[in-house]
């Protein structure tokens, strides 16, 4: 490995990564997963401009494509618009967008997730389910956004990690080469590893080992599913930056446990925050302590943690905006996660393997004198709105824009939260 000290050169991204599924990836650079918002409102089903963004992405060079929180159950949302991969998906649909990602060389799989208590009421005025009856709560927001969830029972959860093996089943039977577990970010599996969101006291909750049980029986079920050969990847947080929460330890233990499981992943995916502590993968370094300031958000974590991965891939992912942030991140990694810059320029990839090193655009800063609690919430939730609206410009085939943070305040953001359809 590389030493922090003299980083790989960029064209180290061009070299060839082969996993232990039997997958190689022609580079090591991916697009990492994006929330694209592009499924049908009633159906969940994918659509032809989510077809065409990935088909955009597919030629942009990129050695592995993520999807973005595709759902395994149709009462559990992120978003009204998520795609949902179950028995009543239209298939048609879910091949044409796995083959647009596929077509031009690139290995492409299926992020699997659900919200558990990150089930806004947009999405549904339900109560969600949790591992525990513990609200969410946004720094920084005066109404609820999302209802108080209900304790899971342990045949809900039996339920949920059945859920986990049919996507997985589906997604591959349909034309992806695996699936992404979603263990980070606050969703479901995050919230059972982190002990601020899991307070049971029975086979799912207790000590880290009974935590993370529901993540390593999801991820035995989709490789029961999908069978040998199909990748199989895990995102899990380097930190939650929570006080008391999942943090490098608790990471850790979690990666030494996917490294020796049966499920036999083949790629660990580190990221970092939650909805609760604000986005660091979407936000500013500086407001993270623990998080580096040079461009790889989670570097000095990576490379502490890739130790415990023993023969697992192991993916960084979160604030690589360059070629040279990319060099630095492999030094820590095997695999380098692009997601803002391929918001904005879906041949990111094709340009920084040729030595092409120019930004992309990005959204205005918010000024560094704002509190940094206000900072911790208002940073990422303005980049996330801002990279959304890039992303629908792509599947339009429209060039990035310099966009105003105004119409996502004013139009976008209370639409979404009031006015898209709501499921009961």
């Amino acid at each position: 490995m590389s030493s922090p000290e003299s980083p790989p050169a960029p064209a180290a991204l061009g070299a060839p990564l082969e996993l232990r599924c039997g997958l190689t990836l022609r580079n090591r650079l991916c697009k990492a997963a994006t929330s694209e918002h592009l499924g049908t409102p009633r159906t969940n089903d994918a659509t032809p401009r989510l077809v065409r963004l990935y088909e955009r992405w597919g030629a942009g060079g990129f050695g592995l494509i993520i999807t973005g929180n595709v759902m395994v159950c149709r009462c559990a949302l992120e978003a009204p618009r998520n795609v949902v991969v179950d028995a009543a998906t239209d298939g048609a649909a879910v091949a044409a967008w796995a083959a647009a990602a596929r077509r031009r060389g690139a290995v492409a799989i299926a992020q699997l997730s659900h919200p558990g208590r990150q089930s806004p009421v947009a999405a549904s005025w339900a109560r969600p389910r949790a591992p525990s009856a513990i609200a969410l709560r946004l720094a920084g927001v005066g109404p609820p956004l999302h209802r108080s969830p209900v304790a899971m029972a342990p045949a809900e959860v039996e339920a949920v990690v059945a859920a986990f093996g049919a996507s997985a089943g589906r997604c591959a039977a349909l034309g992806f080469d695996g699936v992404q577990v979603h263990a980070a970010h606050g969703y479901l599996l995050s919230q059972f590893l982190s002990p601020r969101g899991n307070a049971r006291r029975d086979a799912y909750g207790g000590d880290a080992a009974r935590r993370s049980r529901a993540l390593l029986l999801a991820c035995r079920a989709a490789r029961r599913a999908m069978g040998p050969g199909k990748l199989l990847a895990v995102k899990v947080n380097a930190s939650d930056f929570e006080a008391g929460g999942f943090d490098r330890d608790g990471a850790a233990a979690v990666v030494r446990a996917l490294a020796a499981d049966e499920a036999r992943v083949d790629v660990i995916e580190l990221s970092g925050g939650t909805y609760a502590s604000g986005m660091a993968c979407l936000g500013d370094a500086h407001d993270f302590a623990g998080a580096d300031a040079r461009g790889a958000l989670f570097a000095t974590l990576a490379r502490d943690l890739r130790a415990h991965a023993k023969g697992v891939a192991v993916m960084l992912t979160g604030g690589v905006g360059s070629p040279a942030a990319a060099a630095r991140a492999l030094g820590a990694a095997d695999l380098v996660g692009v997601c803002r810059a391929a918001c904005v320029d879906a041949d990111v990839a094709r340009r920084w393997l040729a030595g092409d090193g120019g930004a992309p655009p990005a959204p205005a800063p918010v000024p560094r004198r704002a509190p940094p609690a206000l900072r911790r919430l208002l940073v990422p939730g303005l980049n996330y709105g801002w990279y959304q609206r890039q992303l629908q410009r792509l599947a339009a085939d429209l060039p990035a824009a310099d966009l105003s943070h105004l119409p996502f305040l004013c139009v976008a953001l209370p639409r979404a939260l009031l006015f898209e359809p709501a499921r009961l």
